[in-house]
């Protein structure tokens, strides 16, 4: 089995092993990349988006990134593993959360957010049911 393979194998049983504790999204969010030995990049609000709150990302050693987003009401998650075509996207967000808080505070990720968002769903992932 492929490394990557592996990597999507780990993330999706993390994924379901959280799914119905009774923790906030961003605890999920730490408690899959802690289950599945990946790094949480980031867990940021989307303001706007007519299916998602929420959206988090978790990078593993293969170099693919797990995509966790959190649906309007707050009850299911969607998830996917995406590769290196989605860096670009990725990267502003991940920089944003690594900034201390008086900073993020000044810069406004929800674009990147959305960016991102729209990226997955061109890509076939995400899909607004």
């Amino acid at each position: 089995m492929a490394a990557d393979e592996l990597d999507t194998l780990v993330f999706q049983m993390a994924v379901e092993s959280v799914r119905l504790l009774s923790l906030s999204f961003t605890e999920k969010a730490a408690a899959i990349a802690a289950r599945s030995r990946g790094i949480l990049l980031f867990d940021v609000r989307v303001d706007g988006d007519a299916a998602v709150q929420r959206i988090a990302a978790v990078r593993y050693p293969s170099g693919r990134t797990g995509v966790l987003a959190l649906d309007r009401q707050g009850i299911v998650i969607r998830h996917c593993m995406v590769g290196g075509i989605f860096l670009s996207f990725i990267a502003p967000l991940e920089n944003w959360t690594s900034m201390p808080l008086s900073m993020q505070a000044k810069i406004d990720v929800d674009h990147h957010a959305t960016l991102f968002l729209g990226a997955l769903r061109e890509a076939g992932h995400m899909l607004v049911s």
